[in-house]
């Protein structure tokens, strides 16, 4: 790869960040709508927020597959085409499950360009990995608050939740320019070689502590994504109100984001540090569930702070694996638990509060299993050796 299209590859790393969370932030501040809009019974509305948790659990997997077949470059094109395609084509659907699935088409896009991201920044910024980390998650963060934000302005600019929804698929088309540059400069990755089955790692002490950890953490913060604005509006605020509230949540963690990943590599034992921000999912939760209304903002606050444990338990990784096929393993089956059991978890909170038609249960329910947080925080930070673990006939 020479030198002359890094300045393209950068625009489109950048612009391609921005786009990996709007497909899912856009339906939060406009989802009573949007039920109304598309006649969705109970459970289609439960699994419409869902379908984030449950994309990057069942879908993410596609992006490397693509890029062994088509080229890095062109697999990040059609991931960010299903992106831009789903968005416009779920704006113009008739059917609760047409609506469905080309929701899912854009959610797939996401959760395939974000697992490809990485690989772009490794492949291309190499010296650079380790401080590109922060700036990617303030991009993702910036994306994600500003589908947060605007949604609702721009749908009532024109008196549409469509048009709401559509913006952001114009955004998308934006990111793809600067991989129409780049197909001609291309890599295919080569297969990488696995010697860990999937058996085998989720049979292992650190994969268990690690999805357990990343199932709650990935519950609760998806959960307030798709379900707190609608909290929020039915306890008095208006509907752009409670798009600002949903965007303090996704820009409250930015300033920690400046120095966790030094403070994380700095701390041999990092369990204090997790265990702190852990403490603020309850909390969040807990004022929502005492005082949704007077307590908004502060919780908001609390769970914008939460949110960046998700990032921070990713680094615990390199504290459990020591070679890299292990690592890619442990991190790969981890994560996809986590989300397959978070989207069950988003599914079942929404169901339980559509059927109810009320917040305690559901919100006490979410308490319950933001508990766990904290303590599984600090034990998942303890160092192990996952290689140790595969080989031991204790842990098989």
């Amino acid at each position: 790869m020479n030198r002359r299209p890094l300045p393209l590859i950068l625009a489109g790393v950048v612009l391609l960040a921005l786009n990996l969370r709007p497909a899912a932030a856009s339906v939060g501040p406009m989802l009573p709508e949007i039920i109304r809009g598309m006649h969705l019974s109970h459970w289609q509305a439960a699994l419409l927020v869902a379908l984030p948790a449950l994309a990057f659990a069942c879908l993410s997997a596609m992006g490397p597959a693509m890029a062994r077949r088509f080229g890095v470059h062109r697999a990040t094109l059609l991931s960010v085409f299903a992106i831009a395609i789903g968005l416009f084509a779920r704006s113009l659907a008739d059917g609760a499950w047409d609506f469905l699935a080309l929701s899912a088409l854009a959610l797939g896009g996401m959760a395939a360009a974000s697992v490809l991201l990485p690989t772009l920044v490794m492949l291309h910024f190499p010296e650079r990995l380790g401080t590109l980390a922060a700036p990617y998650s303030r991009l993702l963060a910036i994306g994600f608050g500003a589908a947060a934000v605007f949604t609702v302005p721009i749908a009532h600019s024109d008196g549409g939740w469509r048009t709401g929804l559509a913006f952001w698929g114009a955004l998308a088309v934006i990111a793809a320019i600067p991989w129409l540059g780049l197909i001609r400069h291309d890599l295919v990755l080569a297969p990488i070689p696995r010697t860990i089955t999937l058996v085998q790692m989720i049979r292992t002490p650190s994969c268990r502590k690690l999805s357990a950890l990343y199932s709650l953490q990935l519950l609760q913060i998806w959960t307030a994504i798709g379900w707190f604005p609608t909290l929020w509006r039915q306890h008095g605020y208006h509907a752009s109100s409670a798009g600002i509230l949903l965007g303090v949540v996704a820009v409250c963690g930015l300033p920690f984001t400046l120095w966790w990943p030094a403070v994380v590599s700095a701390h041999h034992d990092p369990r204090r540090l997790q265990l702190l921000v852990g403490c603020c999912y309850p909390l969040g939760v807990a004022l929502l569930l005492i005082a949704p209304r007077a307590a908004a903002v502060p919780a908001a606050v609390l769970l914008g702070i939460a949110a960046i444990s998700f990032p921070m338990s990713l680094t615990l990784v390199g504290r459990h694996a020591r070679s890299r096929d292990a690592a890619l393993s442990l991190a790969g089956v981890a994560q996809a638990v986590g989300y397959l059991a978070a989207g069950i978890g988003i599914f079942g909170f929404g169901l339980l509060h559509l059927e109810l038609g009320s917040w305690g249960w559901p919100l006490a329910l979410l308490l319950i299993l933001a508990l766990p947080i904290p303590v599984l925080s600090a034990r998942a930070s303890t160092a192990a050796s996952v290689e140790e673990q595969l080989s031991s006939p204790v842990s098989a």
